[in-house]
């Protein structure tokens, strides 16, 4: 009997640790996000190249620190690491990113600046590339998904 109560004092103390843990987790994830959010903001009003590259570092930080305590408060949750990858998710975000490649087309357009029409291209470029990456994904998910069933018809 000693044995089974201190068994289940041992596992609430746990559970509280981690409940604790996953709070913190939660908080600081809402920070990396006000610092994301704040760094993005900061970006229009600095000409400075130094300057802005440190600020791109500390939102590519932030983004990443972010991916981390996600995968964290996932373990703790009992949910999986791991992204579920679907064919309507991958052809949304597809769609996603030929959208905003078209939005930026339309300001190249409108706009006279040559600089500006120097950066959206090169935003442009990186959204092609982005469409190729996601294109590669899903033939990625669908091989893998043709051999899985395979492999349940076989079993």
């Amino acid at each position: 009997m000693i044995i089974l109560i201190h068994s289940l004092v041992k596992d609430r103390v746990e559970m509280e640790k981690q409940q604790k843990l996953y709070e913190l987790l939660k908080k600081q994830h809402e920070a990396e996000k006000n610092e994301i959010i704040h760094y993005s903001s900061l970006l229009k009003e600095i000409d400075h190249n130094l300057i802005r590259n440190y600020i791109n570092t500390l939102l590519n930080d932030g983004i990443k620190h972010i991916q981390y305590i996600t995968q964290a408060m996932a373990k703790i949750e009992g949910a999986s690491g791991s992204i579920h990858l679907t064919e309507e998710g991958m052809k949304q975000s597809i769609e996603e990113e030929e959208e905003s490649k078209n939005i930026l087309l339309e300001c190249i357009a409108l706009t006279d600046d040559k600089e500006t029409k120097e950066i959206l291209k090169s935003v442009i470029v990186d959204e092609e590339h982005h469409i190729k990456i996601l294109e590669h994904i899903r033939q990625l998910v669908e091989s893998y998904s043709r051999k899985i069933q395979q492999y349940d018809a076989n079993t």
